[in-house]
C-alpha cells in the first residue's frame, strides 16, 4: 500500500543537455497531473505524462523538469551599419555645434537600440536528449513511488492499531449479546408483571414475545459482517496495488453496520462499544484519504 503524498527527484546529462525533474504529490480523489516545462519540451509532453501515468494512479502530482544548456552556442552578430552610419552623422553635428564635447565610443555603439543583434544558433531536440530526458523522468518516478511506499507503511501501522481497536469493541459487543438477551427476556416479564397487576402471565405467550424482541434485537449478523470487513481492510492494506478506493468503500461498509448496530441496541454497555469503534472507524477513514 501506498501514501499519495511524497516526492522525487533526478539529474542527469549528456554532451548538450543537463536535465533535472522534481515530482511533488499530494492527496486527490484521481491522477491530476501538473507539468511544469518550457516551450522547448512541448512535444515531450506526452511522453512525460505516460512515463509518470504508469507508475501512479491517484494524487496531484507537479512535475518540474529544468533544462540546461551544457554545449555553447554557436553565436552570430548582426550590425546594422545604416543606424550606426545615421548615428555617427548626428553625433558629429552635435560635436560641430559645440553641444557635446566627443564622438561615440564603442560602448555608445552597442547601447544604441537596434544597431547590433546577436542571434544564438537554434538547438534541435535529438532522440538522444528524449532518452535522457525520460531515463531522468523514470528516476524522479522511482523515488516518488519509493517514497510513497515508506509513508504507506506508516500509514498501514497506525490503521492496524485502530483496526485492533475496532476488533476489541467488536468482540465486547458479542461478549454482551447473552446477557443482554436475558435482560431484555426479564423487563419485559417485569413490565407485564405491573400492567397486569399479579394476574398469571400466559408462559407461552410471554415465550413467543421474549423471542420477537430477542430476533428484532439481535446483532449477529452484524458483529459477524463486521469481523469480514475487518479482516478484508487488513488484507486489502497489504497490497501492493493502489488500495485507497477500496479501504474507503470498506470504511463505509463498516459504518453502515456500526449504524445498524446502534439502531439495535438496548444496553448501554453495547452502546458505548458502538460510539467507540465508530470514533476508531472515522480515523481510519481519515488516514484512508492518504492512500493512493
Amino acid at each position: 500500500m501506498r501514501s499519495m503524498t511524497g516526492y522525487g527527484e533526478a539529474s542527469g546529462e549528456n554532451a548538450r543537455h543537463g536535465i533535472t525533474v522534481s515530482l511533488r504529490a499530494v492527496n486527490h480523489r484521481f491522477l491530476d497531473l501538473q507539468l511544469r516545462i518550457g516551450e522547448e519540451l512541448r512535444g515531450s509532453e506526452a511522453a512525460l505524462r505516460d512515463a509518470i501515468g504508469k507508475e501512479v494512479s491517484r494524487g496531484r502530482v507537479e512535475a518540474r523538469v529544468e533544462l540546461r544548456p551544457i554545449a555553447e552556442r554557436k553565436a552570430t552578430v548582426q550590425v546594422n551599419m545604416s543606424v550606426i552610419r545615421e548615428a555617427h552623422v548626428a553625433v558629429h553635428q552635435l560635436v560641430e555645434g559645440g553641444l557635446i564635447d566627443r564622438g561615440l565610443s564603442a560602448g555608445d555603439l552597442m547601447r544604441l537600440p537596434e544597431a547590433f543583434r546577436v542571434d544564438l544558433g537554434v538547438e534541435e531536440w535529438t532522440p538522444e536528449d528524449e532518452e535522457l530526458l525520460l531515463r531522468v523522468t523514470r528516476e524522479a518516478v522511482a523515488q516518488l513511488v519509493a517514497s510513497r511506499q515508506k509513508e504507506g507503511s506508516s500509514l498501514v501501522v497506525v490503521m492496524d492499531e485502530k483496526l485492533r481497536g475496532v476488533d476489541d469493541a467488536v468482540a465486547r459487543l458479542d461478549a454482551l449479546r447473552g446477557p443482554v438477551r436475558e435482560e431484555m427476556a426479564a423487563a419485559l416479564r417485569r413490565r407485564l408483571a405491573e400492567l397486569l397487576g399479579g394476574q398469571p402471565l400466559d408462559e407461552t405467550r410471554v415465550a413467543q414475545e421474549v423471542a420477537l424482541l430477542v430476533d428484532r434485537s439481535d446483532v449477529s449478523e452484524e458483529i459477524d459482517r463486521l469481523r469480514s470487513h475487518v479482516e478484508h481492510f487488513r488484507a486489502v492494506m497489504r497490497e501492493s496495488a493502489a488500495a485507497g478506493k477500496r479501504l474507503d468503500f470498506l470504511t463505509q461498509e463498516v459504518f453502515r453496520e456500526l449504524n445498524t448496530l446502534g439502531a439495535k441496541c438496548r444496553n448501554a454497555e453495547m452502546t458505548r462499544a458502538v460510539l467507540d469503534a465508530k470514533v476508531l472507524c472515522e480515523q481510519i477513514r481519515e488516514q484512508v484519504q492518504n492512500v493512493e
